[in-house]
């Protein structure tokens, strides 16, 4: 196994855009866009990070098809066939299920924050999601987090993110930097 896939899932307002914006700025200052198939992204040599990144309010793998799941695990499939290690970075809903999960052997950082944190987010960034949707969304991150008894790192200061923050950069960077014995 070559390749590490770190996944960032919550509900809406949790921070995942701001936390991968961040990744982006630190480990992807000379990149490249990608497409294989329906997955979309950039890359350099040691860092993936899956979905369309352009500014727009709902980036990410939120901007990939709806069938993109086939595509992508056999894209990191292929990854992990060659030589090198790689990491690949995944947030968001799109791909938020067990199987992709499973199949990828994903490190799962399931993010959340209080009630109160999450409304001035909503509120602050003039979000038009329904609370139809927006519960849709915690009733999924519930169900996977009780099912599967996954822990939350909770999001709802900038000490909170940046402590996020630093141990998903601390993964990665030690991830490539170890010697590879394949």
């Amino acid at each position: 196994m070559t390749t590490k896939v770190i996944f960032v899932a919550g509900v809406p307002a949790t921070g995942k855009t701001t936390l991968f914006k961040r990744i982006r700025e630190r480990l992807f200052a000379q990149c490249s866009e990608f497409k294989e198939g329906k997955v979309r992204g950039i890359e350099n040599e040691q860092y993936k990070m899956l979905g369309v990144f352009d500014g727009s309010t709902f980036e990410g793998t939120d901007r990939l098809s709806m069938t993109v799941i086939d595509d992508a695990i056999d894209y990191i499939r292929r990854l992990d066939q060659e030589p090198g290690r790689k990491v690949v970075f995944v947030e968001g809903d799109r791909l938020f299920n067990f199987r992709f999960l499973q199949e990828t052997r994903a490190s799962l950082i399931l993010l959340d924050a209080s009630p109160e944190v999450l409304a001035q987010r909503h509120k602050k960034r003039g979000d038009n999601q329904t609370e139809t949707f927006l519960q849709s969304r915690r009733t999924k991150v519930e169900n996977f987090a009780n099912k599967y008894r996954i822990s939350r790192a909770y999001n709802n200061t900038p000490e909170d993110a940046e402590k996020i923050f630093q141990f998903i950069i601390k993964t990665a960077e030690q991830w490539v930097g170890e010697c590879t014995t394949t």
